[in-house]
């Protein structure tokens, strides 16, 4: 039987139950797949329905987005520095863009570029959204991607958090997709994020480590901002946690994941400290559980600003070092060391999908036009 003679309806049913790859292929092949796979309609049907897919890795290396691929039968790595191409749509040519900073969140990156823009990527069907920026670009800007998961349908939004450290404030606010626009929503005082520190998209919320500055003794805690109420949270962490916060992350797509040291004060002759190192994952009651504990680690695997990914069925954690140096471990095991190349910190979960951004509409059905880049 052909697919032509089938009812459209059943035909939409079927495709969106295929993995995102194959369909970007097939959108390749005619218009009519075109259209039809690139409607906001497919893409929420094809969001509950697909099959999960594969988490891929990726970095940031000289500017560009790389794939990550790592054997764990023979302990090896390989990058592949074009896998993902973004234009810049500026350049007549077909010249990149150069990117400074990249946030992951839903299958869609979120890219601050060296020339001070900001877009919305989403590599697997290359689609794009640009944003302009509010007023003028500064280097103690964050911003993060995150939706309203309690709406029907995902509404994305960016968070700006402009983050002053002397004296303490932090302006934040929010880039609507409903309205094209930016809208202040406060200022913190109460804590800081080191510029070091990366957020963490989890569910559509984001979380960093940041540091209590009401009063002293300052300390590290755990914060998320939420897109739904626009608020910020505080996360409890492990009880006891007798151990200083390195970074998170996040276990299919769907846990909080936390990197705890603990250095002790042994050395070895090339002076290298050990540190034991615990990973837990936030489960959907709020408890944590400890999956994975490595000891005696050698304190120049780990460090200020490293980026780490945690695999719980396998029991291997990967992280990245700020000299660009990828350590892999399974278990107890250190069986792996590469250096990347370039210059890099940031080791990024990045899974595919059909994700859209939502266009801001006036009366009538008349799509707004967003502001210039």
């Amino acid at each position: 039987m052909h697919w032509r003679s089938l009812p459209g309806d059943l035909v939409e049913d079927i495709l969106s139950r295929v993995s995102a790859i194959p369909l970007v292929r097939l959108r390749e092949t005619s218009k009519q797949w075109n259209a039809k796979l690139k409607s906001g309609s497919f893409a929420k049907m094809h969001a509950a329905h697909a099959p999960k897919e594969e988490s891929l890795m990726i970095t940031l290396i000289d500017h560009r987005v790389c794939l990550v691929k790592i054997n764990l039968h023979d302990p090896s790595v390989k990058v592949a520095p074009h896998a993902l191409y973004l234009k810049d749509p500026l350049s007549d040519s077909s010249k990149e863009v150069d990117i400074r900073n990249v946030f992951h969140c839903d299958g869609l990156l979120l890219c601050t570029t060296k020339d001070k823009r900001l877009v919305v990527w989403n590599p697997c069907s290359g689609e794009t959204k640009w944003v302009k920026p509010r007023d003028s670009y500064k280097k103690t800007d964050y911003y993060a991607l995150g939706y309203d998961n309690k709406s029907s349908s995902k509404q994305y939004k960016i968070l700006r958090l402009d983050r002053q450290d002397r004296p303490n404030k932090n302006v934040y606010e929010i880039y609507d997709f409903n309205s094209n626009s930016w809208r202040v929503l406060g200022v913190a005082t109460d804590w800081f994020l080191a510029k070091y520190r990366r957020g963490i998209s989890v569910k559509g919320n984001t979380y960093w480590v940041a540091t209590q500055a009401a009063e002293k003794p300052y300390h590290d805690f755990i914060l998320s901002f939420d897109f739904s109420t626009e608020m910020f949270q505080n996360l409890s962490l492990p009880h006891p946690f007798p151990y200083g916060i390195l970074s998170l992350s996040v276990v299919r797509e769907e846990q909080l994941c936390v990197l705890g040291a603990k250095r002790h004060m042994l050395y070895m002759d090339d002076g290298a400290s050990f540190s034991d190192l615990q990973v837990w994952v936030i489960t959907s009651t709020g408890s944590w559980n400890k999956f994975l504990a490595l000891y005696n680690t050698t304190s120049d695997t780990f460090s200020k600003g490293m980026s780490f990914l945690a695999d719980e069925q396998n029991q291997v954690v990967v992280f990245l070092n700020t000299e660009n140096i990828l350590h892999v471990m399974r278990q107890n095991k250190h069986i792996l060391e590469k250096h990347l190349g370039g210059k890099s910190s940031v080791l990024l979960n990045y899974v595919p999908s059909l994700a859209q951004i939502q266009e801001a509409t006036l009366p009538g059905g008349r799509k707004r036009k967003a502001p210039s880049t």
